[in-house]
């Protein structure tokens, strides 16, 4: 109880019976595990993902890939007539999951039944008897997107004129940012995510919905100085 008051005021009740339940009566517990502890150092450890040894961080059976890429730098003071001459550094450890996988699992989701597959045009009436004014305010309600439905409807039209399967546009809007690992350490990725814009920007923007599908993972990169003479 000493320790719950003292220090930060952010501990809650729940912390403590955590600690407790899941920590101390643990059956592993052993307090000789903690003799020259530090947390700054475990901290680190977590950072260069020591804890993983050889195991991805990223499940196959999710679809993630591994792979490196290769960028050409520019090097100080001296011009390259073809990015093929300028010094190359391996980027490694990128994981993705290829677009086309991520697509499908998307529309097997839950959420695909709130997707907008056919596109319209929205108006508002101000008052009875005025002139209706034209409304922007998602994906599929814009010129782009029924131009782009008109197309694909006209280039299959007439092809398995039978087939009970329909055509459809699929919006993909891909957004990134990079995220924290851990609460604690510096340890970060840059994800891109995957959002179908067929759904309503109102529940695309809500967390709770889970409308962002992971698509890849770019590690922080900390290129050499190169110099050439």
């Amino acid at each position: 109880m000493t320790w719950f008051h003292n220090g930060s005021t952010s501990k809650s009740l729940s912390d403590l019976d955590d600690l407790i339940e899941n920590v101390i009566l643990a059956p592993d517990f052993e307090k000789d595990d903690l003799v020259n502890f530090r947390a700054s150092r475990e901290v680190e450890r977590l950072d260069k993902l020591e804890s993983y040894g050889t195991q991805s961080r990223f499940s196959t059976e999710d679809g993630w890939v591994e792979t490196s890429v290769e960028i050409a730098l520019p090097a100080e003071g001296v011009t390259n007539f073809s990015e093929d001459l300028a010094p190359k550094f391996q980027v490694p450890g990128l994981f993705y999951r290829p677009l086309l996988n991520v697509t499908k699992a998307a529309l097997q989701e839950t959420m695909a039944e709130k997707f907008h597959l056919f596109p319209y045009r929205e108006f508002w009436q101000p008052s009875p008897g005025s002139a209706p004014q034209r409304l922007y305010s998602e994906l599929y309600t814009s010129d782009i997107f029924l131009a782009e439905h008109v197309k694909i409807q006209s280039q299959y039209q007439g092809i398995a004129s039978d087939s009970q399967i329909e055509n459809v546009i699929l919006a993909l809007n891909l957004w990134s940012d990079s995220t924290h690992l851990a609460r604690f350490g510096n340890a970060s990725l840059w994800p891109i995510y995957l959002f179908i814009g067929n759904l309503s920007k109102y529940t695309r923007g809500k967390p709770t919905s889970l409308a962002a599908h992971h698509l890849a993972y770019i590690p922080k990169v900390r290129c050499p100085h190169f110099v050439q003479s």
